[in-house]
């Protein structure tokens, strides 16, 4: 890196996470998804474009526009899928358990609905569920 271009970009280091910082901190009012929400979250992307006018520099400004454009993306993305309610999580889990076989179906179903034990993590790769049933050996 040339010595000279080194105080510019960090200035426009700073001014990013200037900018970034403000829209993360909107971020929760954004991901609310309420109509009165959307002032304030109109508001403050206003603001971090204003500010990212007043840049001087054109490649310094260019970038802090996109940077503003991105997060707002994000956060409207985020606030446009709000998280499903517990019934929601178990009607979705019953009625994927009407892949299943017939005779595995009643299994599935206990196990959406909590039966049995859970190990492992999503982040670890996946959730190991079980459960255990006892069934009358045959009869000879």
């Amino acid at each position: 890196m040339h010595p000279s271009t080194y105080p510019t970009l960090h200035r426009v280091s700073r001014a990013c996470l200037a900018v970034a910082a403000s829209v993360a901190l909107a971020a929760p009012v954004w991901a609310a998804g309420a109509a009165t929400a959307k002032a304030p979250a109109d508001a403050a992307y206003q603001r971090d474009r204003a500010a990212c006018q007043a840049m001087t520099s054109a490649p310094e400004r260019t970038n802090c526009l996109r940077d503003v454009a991105a997060a707002r993306q994000q956060a409207q993305r985020k606030g446009a899928t709000p998280s499903p309610s517990p019934q929601e999580l178990e009607r979705n889990a019953l009625q994927r358990c009407q892949a299943q076989p017939p005779e595995q179906q009643v299994i599935c179903e206990r196990m959406a609905r909590g039966e049995g034990s859970a190990s492992g993590s999503v982040q670890g790769g996946g959730v190991i569920r079980e459960l255990v049933t006892q069934e009358p050996a045959p009869m000879r």
